[in-house]
């Protein structure tokens, strides 16, 4: 990621680049990979508490209060907090904010996909049919994309719809020779 000294990323291209070096790291020697969860739990635990000392010395007094709430509503902030468990959020809160992250590439694709409900720990997901549907391999990804970036999501369920049932009324219906 390359800024001007001038243009300081924004809180969007901050957390694309993380996802980007997420990926990458996928990528490599297990042996790497570990060391770098490592060195992540690490410096993660080293903030999460000083995020919770600086929550607590807020709350003792009252602007500090005041000023916690104003900070909250920065994505930033809000996000930094959620990510360090200082505030938690509903899950379907988290797998909808997945999904706009998503979002740019379900359009590219011309992937339909909703979300109809999370359940506890599993979200159930609903796409397109028909000529528009992606196939299961792509569904699978999406899938686990969302189920990879929410934290304690334990599944993903795609909502199939079973066979259409038709009303047809019964004075539509004879028994014997079509009328002539």
């Amino acid at each position: 990621m390359t800024t001007t000294q001038d243009a300081a990323p924004t809180f969007e291209e901050l957390a694309a680049h993380v996802d980007e070096l997420r990926d990458r790291v996928a990528h490599q020697d297990p042996s790497v990979q570990r060391l770098l969860e490592d060195t992540i739990e690490a410096i993660t635990e080293f903030n999460r508490r000083g995020l919770v000392g600086l929550v607590h010395l807020l709350r003792t007094d009252e602007r500090g209060g005041e000023l916690l709430y104003e900070a909250v509503e920065q994505p930033e902030v809000m996000a930094l907090f959620v990510s360090h468990g200082i505030i938690r959020t509903d899950r379907t809160i988290d797998v909808l904010r997945v999904v706009e992250q998503i979002r740019p590439y379900l359009v590219t694709s011309s992937i339909e996909m909703s979300v109809e409900s999370v359940r506890g720990d599993v979200a159930y997901v609903r796409f397109a049919t028909g000529c528009s549907a992606p196939d299961q391999v792509t569904k699978d990804e999406i899938m686990g994309v969302i189920m990879q970036r929410v934290p304690g999501l334990k599944g993903v369920e795609e909502v199939v719809d079973g066979p259409g049932k038709t009303f047809i009324g019964l004075d539509t219906i004879s028994v014997g020779r079509p009328p002539e």
